[in-house]
């Protein structure tokens, strides 16, 4: 997936030669706090922005280079950027009119994609006529309609409140699993990644900290930082003198 990439902005290193391997169908939660890189890697994957060392690669191809409408992701922002003028079945359909798909074709599409979200009754309607929780499912649909290879979602549910955030976080969780698409999102909330991922990656500085389950990541931080982040209140300096079994 990333093999060695890093990435400077000025005087800033954003991202610190990091190298992540996802398996298919795996959803990877990158951790920290603001600053820390999660979103440049997520560009980066996206081709967004371009690495200054290192390569991309997506289902073993190497797509460093490659242009992001060539690359086939799906991408979710927090800001969902739904068209005001386009109903809920247009918004959706519009990613299959720039791929030149015939219309006949489109319109099963679009149907597959708002039934896999639960907005199958709402093709008519405008994203002003939608709750917030509902215009996340459009915009889910409207990337989800085109099949890609990868899924990168970038806080699309820090603008929403708790209840519909922990209701949109099993959604999706259960979305991605039912499907089998390879999934990355990036969060600064430590609840949300132990929630939703098979793997969390915790990132701190431009580098990774850890990568494991959600399990070994709260249960075993391999460094201060990792236990510090995910909310151990007594960290004790020790050394270790004997291990026995």
């Amino acid at each position: 997936m990333l093999k060695g990439v890093s990435k400077r902005f000025g005087s800033h290193q954003a991202v610190n030669d990091i190298s992540i391997d996802l398996p298919s169908g795996c959803f990877l939660t990158l951790l920290g706090p603001s600053g820390c890189g999660k979103t440049t890697t997520l560009r980066i994957l996206a081709g967004l922005e371009t690495a200054d060392s290192g390569q991309v690669l997506i289902d073993g191809e190497d797509v460093t280079g490659v242009p992001t409408f060539r690359r086939n992701i799906g991408m979710v922002f927090q800001a969902l950027a739904l068209f005001p003028h386009m109903t809920v079945g247009e918004n959706v359909a519009f990613g299959l009119a720039v791929r030149g798909v015939a219309k006949p074709h489109a319109t099963e599409k679009v149907k597959r994609a708002l039934s896999l979200v639960h907005m199958q009754d709402f093709t008519l309607r405008r994203p002003h006529q939608l709750s917030g929780g509902q215009q996340q499912r459009v915009a889910l649909a409207r990337t989800l309609v085109y099949e890609p290879r990868i899924l990168l979602l970038d806080e699309p549910f820090a603008a929403l409140d708790r209840k519909l955030r922990e209701a949109m976080q099993v959604e999706l969780r259960d979305l991605t699993r039912a499907i089998g698409i390879t999934t990355i999102f990036v969060t600064h909330d430590q609840e949300e990644a132990l929630v939703m991922s098979d793997l969390v990656v915790v990132m701190n500085s431009g580098a990774i900290e850890q990568c494991g389950t959600p399990l070994e990541v709260y249960e075993r931080p391999n460094t201060r930082f990792v236990a510090d982040f995910m909310g151990f209140g007594n960290i004790l300096e020790g050394a270790v003198e004997r291990v026995t079994d």
